[in-house]
């Protein structure tokens, strides 16, 4: 079959451009090899192409789970509610203070009650899991 292949190419090459011959050539080295491999070539397994993550979005996480990240944010959030109060207020000192203790008020508020829900769901938790000392 090799031999009609080659006479194929030759064939086409003396008819067309460039081109068809480069294509047919092509197509007999293709032939070629996938008869002359051996089965342990044949046997090998292929892996897809792993993808890079993008560098800034490793570091945001790398940032988001370190230790600092939560006293940064939250002094960024202090100091964001507060040029807010004093954008409102427009340097009237009695009422920035007014608004700045309405929303100390519900900062509180809102971490008691946060609290009381989250200890309450771990007294549920280890209620219903049996200790070491019972079994």
């Amino acid at each position: 079959m090799a031999n009609t292949a080659k006479s194929h190419s030759v064939k086409s090459a003396s008819g067309n451009s460039k081109k068809s011959s480069s294509n047919s050539t092509a197509r007999t080295k293709t032939a070629n090899t996938s008869r002359s491999a051996s089965p342990k070539s044949s046997s090998r397994k292929t892996s897809a192409p792993v993808q890079p993550e993008p560098e800034s979005d490793s570091l945001f996480r790398k940032f988001a789970t370190s230790r600092a990240a939560m006293p940064l944010i939250f002094i960024g959030a202090v100091i964001l509610i507060t040029g807010i109060d004093l954008l409102i207020s427009w340097n009237k000192y009695d009422m920035f203070f007014k608004i700045l203790g309405f929303e100390i008020l519900i900062a509180v508020v809102i971490w008691v009650i946060l609290t009381l829900v989250f200890s309450g769901r771990k007294n549920k938790n280890t209620d219903s899991v049996p200790s070491e000392d019972e079994v």
